[in-house]
């Protein structure tokens, strides 16, 4: 049986609550992550790559001190580590890995050790802190970066196709936890066994 978390936003006024980013991403993966992650008490024990994934965060930082730009085919710029950031308008709120900022614009860069191929969800996510970064710096934020290891690098186009697709998701995940209710997933095989909330969905293999 699922418990519901006392501190949830079931009962409350859906504009009043924001979304944290890394949601999107997690939403993107399978809906039922965030259901079990927001709405319920169920402690698990993260798979082994989220630790490997904070290693790499912290080692890529280390790196860029003493790295330049050319990298992102940029000349110069300020660079700005674990921003935070929020909108009131849009509804949410994270923690940028890194933002490179211009005379005139700003590129979120997300390090992500899976970022050999290009997933839907970091994509989203790096939407969601262009448009953020975008609003609290005034500047224009036409693409974004994904770094993963070694010398993997995606440049991302921020369109407006990618900003509405994020709008719906968080409008989604937002619908989600003020209703409380557990949302369908078409989760692969492969997502499910890597999934630390695999035994909870009764309803799976």
């Amino acid at each position: 049986m699922v418990t519901v978390k006392t501190n949830s936003k079931i009962g409350m006024s859906q504009s009043q609550s924001s979304i944290p980013i890394n949601l999107i991403r997690q939403w993107c993966y399978c809906p039922r992550v965030v259901y079990y992650r927001e709405l319920t008490n169920i402690n698990t024990k993260y798979p082994t790559w989220v630790s490997q994934g904070e290693e790499f965060h912290e080692l890529e930082r280390k790196r860029w001190r003493r790295r330049n730009l050319s990298r992102f085919q940029l000349k110069s710029g300020k660079i700005h580590y674990s921003m935070n950031l929020r909108d009131s308008e849009l509804g949410l709120h994270g923690i940028v890995d890194m933002a490179i900022e211009t005379d005139f614009d700003i590129f979120p860069v997300e390090y992500k050790l899976s970022a050999r191929s290009k997933k839907r969800g970091d994509i989203f996510q790096l939407t969601a802190y262009s448009m953020l970064l975008a609003k609290q710096l005034s500047k224009s934020s036409p693409r974004g970066f994904l770094v993963g290891s070694g010398k993997i690098l995606h440049s991302i186009a921020i369109t407006n196709e990618l900003r509405n697709s994020v709008i719906s998701v968080a409008n989604q995940i937002q619908e989600m936890l003020f209703r409380g209710r557990k949302p369908d997933t078409s989760a692969t095989v492969h997502q499910c066994c890597n999934c630390e909330y695999l035994n909870f969905c009764n309803d799976r293999f």
